[in-house]
């Protein structure tokens, strides 16, 4: 297909729409198993834990594939490598579908793999793309994950509801948790095929003489570290993709075993919830690029977030599902509504031609907090079969990235701002400071419950 004499609003409306619905099935690739996890748990007889030993070994693999992807976008063509993104989280789901526990950990590694769907669509967006129009743009385009997170959370339950009338034996199939994971592999693997007609035009600057290797990672990475603005990225990338993770991965599982909801209602939490962050998402890139900077954007997001996470570690048979999809909400226009704004700033800060390779490095520290929060919400549910507690300590870091936001970028190697940030904070006048204010609140709670014990 010519797309060469389009006007360039055309070719970007096409790239961002696309881009769009190729993170939005991404995305139910991301969230199928999370669905379907109580059932192959009862099935297997296994604890439902073991979904975070599954997510661990997904993020460890989306780790070296975002780390490495820059030679692949630019040999391949970005579009191409969206397209294989699609194809290898199809095929993830495939391998579920198969219902051979021992070979899960293969569609996990296909799972993982797959995560450099994200910087392929950047590097499309920043050539097609005017800066001024970034942070709106990027944000559009992620609102592809709120979109797959309502689709999964319709899609696979209707799935698993699905029958068929068989005539031969005069009786309905239905299908179960590996039927729907068959299905759905299906429909997105039929979302890569119809990106093919447009392959041609938005990978004209691929380059077949590269060679992928892992020579450049450490200039990569280099890169990112030692770039004040792109340093807070990362931790902003690794603090909210942490946030992302344990609610992707664990929040319907919470609702099901945790507070027994049926599947079809977790769903629909889950759907209606994340229908909020698309709104979110452009709304906060709209922000960030005319009312205040995206690094104020960025705080708030850190804020909020910290209050979403704690507020949801307190959930219990006593919380109703209004106040639940109210705090869900809460959750999804903060710890999954980050990407557009983030990856536009990473955009505007990488050199223009290592604009996917500086977003597969800053991401990587997504990949990392991917894979450590979930293996730690994981054993703490393990060990004291609490959904909360893993909430709460999700949430600290979202914390920092606030004051880290709210504040200039610091110049200098990141054990250097540390140590300073605790020179500061452990200073003698500080600490009186602190501590006058810890033994007043105590003495207010100490008065205050001994009012009521008299009452």
């Amino acid at each position: 297909m010519s797309l060469a004499k389009l006007d360039w609003r055309v070719i970007l409306a096409i790239a961002t729409v696309a881009m769009l619905l190729q993170q939005a099935f991404s995305y139910v690739c991301q969230i199928a198993l999370p669905i379907l996890a109580d059932r192959i748990a009862d099935d297997f007889g296994i604890s439902r834990a073991w979904l975070g030993l599954y997510l661990f070994i997904q993020n460890v693999t989306a780790i070296v594939a975002a780390m490495a992807c820059g030679g692949f976008i630019v040999r391949l063509g970005a579009w191409r490598v969206s397209q294989i993104c699609l194809l290898l989280m199809g095929t993830s789901l495939i391998v579920i579908a198969g219902g051979i526990l021992w070979l899960y950990p293969l569609g996990a590694i296909l799972l993982g793999a797959g995560a450099v769907s994200t910087p392929a669509s950047s590097h499309i967006l920043a050539r097609h793309c005017p800066r001024r129009l970034a942070p709106v743009i990027f944000s559009v385009k992620q609102t592809g994950v709120p979109v797959g997170s309502l689709i999964g959370g319709l899609l696979i339950p209707f799935l698993l509801g699905l029958g068929f009338y068989v005539a031969t034996v005069r009786e309905s199939v239905y299908l179960d948790a590996y039927g729907a994971a068959f299905v759905a592999a299906l429909i997105v693997c039929s979302v890569a095929l119809l990106l093919q007609p447009f392959r041609a035009f938005f990978d004209a600057d691929r380059d077949p003489s590269v060679r992928p290797s892992f020579s450049g990672v450490s200039e990569t990475m280099k890169i990112v570290v030692s770039t004040p603005n792109l340093r807070d990225l990362a931790f902003a990338a690794f603090a909210f993709g942490g946030l992302q993770s344990i609610y992707s991965g664990f929040f319907i599982l919470f609702l099901i075993d945790g507070l027994e909801y049926s599947e079809v209602d977790a769903g629909f939490v889950f759907a209606v919830a994340s229908t909020t962050a698309v709104a979110a998402r452009i709304l906060w890139g709209w922000l960030g690029s005319t009312l205040v900077s995206p690094r104020i954007v960025m705080g708030l997001i850190g804020l909020f977030g910290f209050v979403a996470a704690v507020l949801m570690g307190n959930f219990d048979f006593g919380w109703s599902q209004g106040a639940i999809i109210a705090v869900a909400i809460l959750y999804n226009v903060t710890g999954l509504s980050w990407h557009g704004v983030l990856l536009a700033e990473t955009a505007r800060l990488a050199p223009p031609d290592k604009v996917g390779g500086v977003t597969g490095g800053v991401l990587s520290f997504t990949s990392v907090a991917m894979m450590i929060y979930p293996a730690i919400y994981g054993g703490l549910l393990a060990v004291t079969d609490s959904y909360g507690l893993g909430f709460f300590f999700a949430s600290v870091p979202s914390l920092v990235a606030a004051f880290v936001f709210f504040r200039k970028p610091v110049e200098g190697a990141w054990h250097h701002i540390v140590v300073n940030a605790l020179s500061w904070a452990l200073s003698p006048t500080r600490m009186i400071f602190a501590f006058s204010v810890i033994a007043i609140g105590a003495v207010i709670g100490a008065a205050w419950v001994y009012g009521s014990l008299l009452t």
